[in-house]
C-alpha cells in the first residue's frame, strides 16, 4: 500500500524529501590554504594574512621577499650571510666573541628517500621550529640554500668556543628528544654541529682571519663552520666539532 503524502499547511514533507533540502541549504566552506611565510591556516580566496599581514598574491611586496626561505619559514643563505659580515666586523672592532654553527641533518639521504616531497617539507618547517626554541633571542637561525643534506646556520653573538659547544649540545638535545611522526615516517631524527668562533684577541695577528688592529673580518666564518662539521663526521653522527679549522 502506498505511503500517503502529507496534505495541509502543518504537514511536513517526507524525511528523503527534507534531507534533500538540507543538502541544498548546507554552505558551502571555503577552501582553506596556509600562508607562505607563518603557514597561519587562511582562505584560498585571502589577500593577506591576518597573522602576520603578508600579501598572499604579491610576495614581491613584502619587505621579507627575497631574505625568508619559502618552506621552513626562517631566514635563508642570503640573509644569514650578510648577517654574519656584520657581525663578524663588530666582534672584531669591539674584541668580542662570535660562533656560527652549521647544523646538518644525520642520515638526510635515506630520509629523503623514504619520504615524500610534502613531508620533507613538513619536516624541515619542524626541524625549524625546534632550533628556533633552542637557541637564545639574540641568536639567529637561518636555513641555507645547499646542494645535498639540509643546512642551518646559527649565529650566536658574545660567544666563545665553550659557548658554542654548549649551545651546539642542545640543540642535539633539542632534536634527538623530539618525535618527529607527524612529518612523516622517522620518529627519532639527529643533527651533527660544526662550529667556528671568532675569540677575543688583544695581539696583533690572529690565526682566525683577522688582524688585531683591523676594523673588519677577513675570513669566512660559515665556511670554517662547514670544515669543522666535516672534520667531526670522520667519529660518527649526532655530535659537535668545534673550531676544527680555522682560514
Amino acid at each position: 500500500m502506498a505511503a500517503r503524502m502529507p496534505k495541509g499547511p502543518g504537514a511536513r514533507p517526507p524525511r528523503a524529501r527534507r534531507c534533500k533540502e538540507l543538502r541544498v541549504r548546507a554552505p558551502k566552506m571555503p577552501a582553506m590554504a596556509s600562508c607562505w611565510y607563518c603557514n597561519t591556516e587562511l582562505s584560498e580566496t585571502a589577500q593577506y594574512c591576518p597573522a602576520c599581514g603578508h600579501s598572499q598574491i604579491d610576495r614581491s611586496s613584502s619587505p621579507l621577499f627575497g631574505v625568508v626561505d619559502p618552506v621552513t619559514g626562517i631566514w635563508n643563505s642570503k640573509f644569514i650571510n650578510a648577517l654574519i659580515g656584520q657581525e663578524a666586523n663588530r666582534a672584531v672592532r669591539y674584541h668580542r666573541p662570535l660562533s656560527v654553527l652549521v647544523v646538518e641533518i644525520d642520515h638526510a639521504e635515506h630520509i629523503h628517500n623514504e619520504l615524500g616531497h610534502v613531508q620533507v617539507e613538513g619536516l624541515l618547517r619542524e626541524i625549524s621550529e625546534r632550533l628556533g626554541r633552542a637557541i637564545r633571542d639574540t641568536d639567529t637561525v637561518a636555513f641555507l640554500d645547499a646542494d645535498g643534506p639540509p643546512h642551518f646556520a646559527i649565529v650566536l653573538p658574545e660567544t666563545d668556543e665553550q659557548g658554542a659547544t654548549l649551545a651546539a649540545d642542545k640543540i642535539r638535545r633539542s632534536i634527538a628528544s623530539h618525535d618527529f611522526t607527524s612529518s612523516g615516517t622517522w620518529q627519532r631524527i639527529t643533527v651533527s654541529c660544526g662550529a667556528a668562533t671568532i675569540p677575543v684577541t688583544s695581539g696583533m695577528h690572529d690565526e682566525a682571519g683577522f688582524v688585531g688592529n683591523r676594523r673588519e673580518y677577513t675570513g669566512n666564518l660559515l665556511r670554517e663552520g662547514y670544515q669543522a662539521l666535516e672534520a667531526g663526521r670522520a667519529a660518527g653522527t649526532n655530535r659537535t666539532s668545534v673550531g676544527a679549522y680555522r682560514s
